[in-house]
This record gives structure tokens, C-alpha cells and sequence, in this order.
């Protein structure tokens, strides 16, 4: 077994829900200082940094967290715990394998290789938390590394090693607001729905028409050239009911609405219009706004210089490109994980693509220079 696979199946056994991080960044740190690795605690990140007086600097990013299993009885080996990290057929198993332990893997790898070679710029190996929640870890690098670091360098680029197959890069993603929508109704037997005034399943059930439909009109106006199409998205549908024959009081719903840049500090009032005052609208995190990085930026040319032209694409979902982007530091997304594992049961990553990455990472930081 080489030393990726090895990393990588210490990685997996370790579960690292969103804001569950500490085992696998205590295993994160014992690594590097094992290996002699420059790394420090920032907040709840780990950090390896490399500074040899350059002004120009690259900062890798990969989270330490996870989302949730789904259906354990789904899996065909342990996602996590002592029996996770099986191989088959070149692929390794478990949850995070993809998104984002892989990448992990890939990076402290990638450390390692400067252990003893001075690299020709500063770099920053970011393992951060929350990423799967509100990007809490990135934001909190962030503010150490401007307050603390930006104003030695004269150009400063991010990568964020999120999945790309190692087969593109990805520039930019559309915005993201997640709401929950409550109505109040009135509760009584079920045996005589006549008697409910406001029946709050019903009432929701027409709201849920009235979004679908808006949901159609936006796509219609608030098209973007680049970030594509806005999209509303029920993930959600709750009530309180306590009893098969009694008509809950309250209904509520959740949404995942992804938007673009004409639409993104525009939704909320457009969406209150369309619904009416009856219904209570809750902002169930902070919105993260749109990211998109310049086609021409200095570090989309180099990736496509080293890596004969990959495609360009804009990502499904958010990520911490966005907080580069907000303070102006150019962002891109590319790494070793299988995009169409992630989130899903049976979650795997090709283990050849952490070698591709560590090799383009490699290539990317020398031209950098």
C-alpha cells in the first residue's frame, strides 16, 4: 500500500460530521509535526504554511468535514470506524472519500514534498471546518491570513481542492439562500375538516404552486450569460402533527434557492410578494453570495497552461471560492474527488487522480513564481 492510500483509509475511519472536525484535525496535526511539517492551529483549522520571503503566495484549501451518511443499510462497505477504507477496482469507499478527505490526502502529500525543497513562493495548506454548513473555517482563515499576512504579497491565488474529477476546473457557483416557510392554521379531528378554518397543510400546499410558478418567471428574468439559471428547490415538508386524526396547527417547508447576481439581494422581497404577508419567512443561515472568477485571471491561464486545457465550468453548488472572491483574492475550484459520488451512499474517489493532483498542484506552484 503506498503512503496516499494509507493517509487516505486514516482519514476515512475518522467520522467528521460538520462541526465534529477535532479527532480528524488532532490526526491532521500529529501527521504533520510526526513529519516535521510547519503546522499550527488557527481557530479550529490546521495550517501548514511555507514562507520564504516571496510576494507572491498560493493557498490551498480543503475541509475536514463531512456531510451524513444517509441510509447506513445503503452501503455496500462501512463508510466510516475501523472497517471503512476499502479498496476495489482502484476506487477507495467511504464517506468523504471524494468530498473532501481525498483532497486532504492530497495536500499533506503535497507538504511533504517541500519538507526538505524550498518552494519558489509562500504557500498555505488550509484543513478547515464548516464548509458543509456556512463556511465558518475558510472565513476564519481569512481574516487571519488578511490581518496578519496579505500585505507582504503583491499577487495571492486560491485553490479550493472541492472534487473536479481532475478532469476540470470550476470558477465560479451561483449564489445560495436556504428559508424556511411557516404558516399557522387551526388544529381540530380530522373527522370533521368542514370545522378547520385555516387548514395549514392545504394553505402550503398552495403556496408550494405559487413558488413553482415563480420559479419559472425567474428563469425567465434573471438569467446569467456565465452562472446560468436561477432554481428554487422544496427539500423539506414538515408539520405538527401529533396524531393521524388530528389536523396539525402548523406547517412548515424548507427551501434551497440558488441564485444570480441580478437576482441574489432581489429574492427575498420578490418572493414575499408572491406568497402574501400571512406567511412567516426565516432565514435558516447568513446567504452566500455568487462567486465568479475572471476567465482571464492570472491563475485560471496557468492552470490551462499546465493542464492542456482543461474545461471550464461553474459549480452546482457554493463553496469557499466565495469568500476569496468577496476580498478579492482570485479563486478556483479543481481536485482529485469523483464529483458524482458526493452526497450519496457508496461515496468513493479514484486513487490514481491524488497523484494527477499532487502533479498539477506541483506544476501550477512552479509557474506561479
Amino acid at each position: 500500500m503506498d503512503l496516499s492510500q494509507e493517509i487516505l483509509k486514516q482519514l476515512i475511519k475518522i467520522k467528521s460530521y460538520s462541526g465534529q472536525e477535532n479527532e480528524l484535525a488532532n490526526f491532521i496535526m500529529v501527521f504533520c509535526k510526526k513529519n516535521d511539517l510547519p503546522v499550527e492551529k488557527q481557530d479550529n483549522n490546521i495550517i501548514v504554511k511555507y514562507l520564504t520571503g516571496s510576494k507572491k503566495c498560493l493557498i490551498f484549501n480543503a475541509h475536514m468535514d463531512t456531510v451524513k451518511e444517509g441510509n447506513p443499510l445503503l452501503w455496500k462497505f462501512s463508510p466510516f470506524g475501523e472497517k471503512s477504507g476499502i479498496i476495489k477496482d482502484g476506487k477507495l469507499y467511504g464517506l468523504g472519500a471524494s468530498d473532501d478527505k481525498g483532497s486532504i490526502a492530497t495536500l499533506l502529500l503535497l507538504a511533504l514534498n517541500y519538507k526538505n525543497i524550498t518552494p519558489p513562493i509562500d504557500i498555505f495548506f488550509t484543513f478547515v471546518t464548516n464548509e458543509e454548513t456556512n463556511g465558518a473555517g475558510t472565513k476564519s482563515f481569512i481574516n487571519f491570513f488578511m490581518n496578519q499576512y496579505a500585505t507582504k504579497y503583491t499577487e495571492v491565488s486560491a485553490i479550493i481542492a472541492e472534487p473536479t474529477d481532475c478532469d476540470f476546473i470550476e470558477i465560479g457557483h451561483r449564489g445560495n439562500i436556504f428559508l424556511k416557510l411557516k404558516i399557522k392554521g387551526d388544529s381540530g379531528h380530522s373527522s370533521n375538516p368542514d370545522n378547520i378554518k385555516i387548514h395549514s397543510l392545504e394553505k402550503m400546499i398552495k403556496i408550494i404552486a405559487k413558488i413553482k410558478k415563480l420559479e419559472k418567471e425567474i428563469k425567465i428574468f434573471y438569467y446569467d450569460d456565465i452562472l446560468g439559471y436561477p432554481t428554487i428547490c422544496l427539500t423539506g415538508f414538515n408539520s405538527s402533527e401529533s396524531s393521524i386524526n388530528k389536523v396539525p396547527s402548523e406547517c412548515n417547508t424548507t427551501w434551497d434557492i440558488r441564485t444570480t447576481p441580478l437576482l441574489h439581494d432581489k429574492f427575498i422581497d420578490i418572493l414575499k410578494r408572491k406568497v402574501g404577508n400571512n406567511i412567516e419567512i426565516e432565514l435558516v443561515d447568513k446567504p452566500i453570495n455568487y462567486s465568479l472568477t475572471e476567465k482571464n485571471s492570472k491563475i485560471i491561464n496557468i492552470f490551462k497552461k499546465n493542464t492542456n486545457n482543461l474545461a471550464i465550468k461553474i459549480a452546482k453548488g457554493s463553496n469557499d471560492t466565495v469568500f476569496f472572491n468577496e476580498i478579492g483574492i482570485p479563486a478556483l475550484t479543481f481536485g482529485p474527488g469523483n464529483k458524482n459520488t458526493i452526497h450519496k451512499e457508496n461515496e468513493y474517489i479514484e486513487i490514481k487522480n491524488i497523484n494527477k493532483a499532487i502533479q498539477i498542484y506541483t506544476d501550477v506552484i512552479k509557474t506561479f513564481k
